[in-house]
């Protein structure tokens, strides 16, 4: 006999967890792209912070770099030690982080020619002007590498945006030029009468790459504060560019008017006003990377956040989808008896049936 055909009721206890079971399907599916899509922000986020820490030491080497071009210039004895630590400092953060960067390559090269430095003909101001002009384009660049290849100039959200940009590119161009600005009226005081002209052209050209991205930096801070939810962002950062803002005035008000009929500014009373303004960048950048690490160490906090939850509701889907199929199996197995193999009659039963069929065995069988 063909085996018997399962009745409706068992076709729909069947049918029940299998349909059960299909809706982890769709929800397993939006797990994994939101696990995903959290994985690829917390990557994206560290990142980020390891660009705000390569950035930090690159403010010391700007720092360094800019007061030994204006001591070289002025023909005073360079603080060479300055210089190694910040490159020491720098070339450690590389080691750790230059292949996620790929910065290794440009921070290489970029040593070679501040080591180079010494090198330079002390008496040749004109060369030794160029050749720090050189390696800080090259600082320069290398500020721009990092923000690229650490996805800060990609930051998705305004506030860090704008805080990067002051940081990274804003304040490190004010540094550099003001520290040309203030070595090329060295300059100027040691050229020809003759000369003037084009003296005061030079530096008034010098004294707008000062001033321009000084504005720009001061835009920037005040959209992240405009644009922040963070309560603290605005106290701890107007009060430092309020300082650089002053010490900016003050190395305007110390190059005059530069309009041609007057003489040069004094370059002592110069280089003190571009000393008190790199000491007022130096300290508003170490607020603004701080600030926004801050920032984007709270976003992977909440990233993280999220993805408790999402951990979660997918445990609660599993186990809301396993308990029906749990006991449908259970009903299925109390409602099914033992099977016992094929039916056989006990053997005195089988003794006693085999006695009645002997005696009602027709007579003409037994001849």
């Amino acid at each position: 006999m063909s085996a018997a055909t399962p009745s409706a009721p068992t076709r729909v206890s069947l049918l029940r967890p299998l349909l059960v079971f299909a809706l982890l399907i769709p929800v397993g599916v939006l797990f994994g792209q939101a696990w995903q899509g959290q994985s690829d922000r917390l990557s994206f986020a560290a990142k980020e912070r390891h660009g705000i820490e390569y950035l930090t030491t690159l403010g010391q080497v700007t720092t360094a770099l800019t007061d030994a071009q204006s001591a070289a210039v002025a023909g005073r004895q360079v603080d060479r030690a300055a210089v190694t630590r910040a490159v020491d400092a720098t070339t450690a953060v590389d080691d750790r982080l230059g292949e996620d960067l790929r910065t290794s390559e440009r921070w290489s090269g970029l040593r070679v020619k501040i080591e180079a430095l010494a090198s330079v003909p002390p008496g040749d101001r004109g060369r030794i002007y160029d050749a720090y002009g050189e390696v800080t384009d090259l600082l320069l660049a290398l500020y721009g590498k990092v923000r690229e290849n650490s996805q800060l100039i990609r930051d998705p959200e305004a506030d860090t945006y704008f805080l990067q940009d002051g940081a990274a590119e804003e304040l490190p161009e004010s540094v550099v030029a003001a520290g040309r600005f203030a070595d090329l009226v060295v300059l100027a005081a040691r050229r020809p009468a003759s000369e003037r002209a084009a003296a005061i052209s030079d530096l008034n050209a010098a004294r707008s790459g000062v001033l321009d991205p000084a504005a720009d930096l001061a835009d920037d801070l005040q959209s992240a504060v405009d644009s922040t939810e963070s309560r603290t962002l605005g106290g701890n950062l107007l009060s430092r560019l309020d300082r650089f803002r002053r010490s900016m005035d003050g190395l305007a008000a110390s190059a005059g008017s530069l309009d041609g009929r007057s003489s040069l500014p004094p370059t002592d009373r110069l280089n003190s006003a571009r000393v008190e303004m790199q000491a007022a960048a130096s300290e508003l950048s170490n607020s603004i990377l701080a600030e926004l690490d801050v920032l984007i160490a709270d976003r992977q906090s909440s990233v993280r956040g999220e993805r408790v939850i999402s951990l979660a509701a997918f445990a609660l889907a599993v186990l809301g989808c396993a308990v029906p199929i749990l006991l449908a199996l259970a009903r299925r197995r109390r409602r099914r008896r033992p099977f016992g193999g094929p039916h056989r009659p006990a053997p005195a039963r089988a003794a006693a049936q085999e006695r009645n069929e002997s005696e009602w065995e027709p007579v003409g069988a037994a001849r």
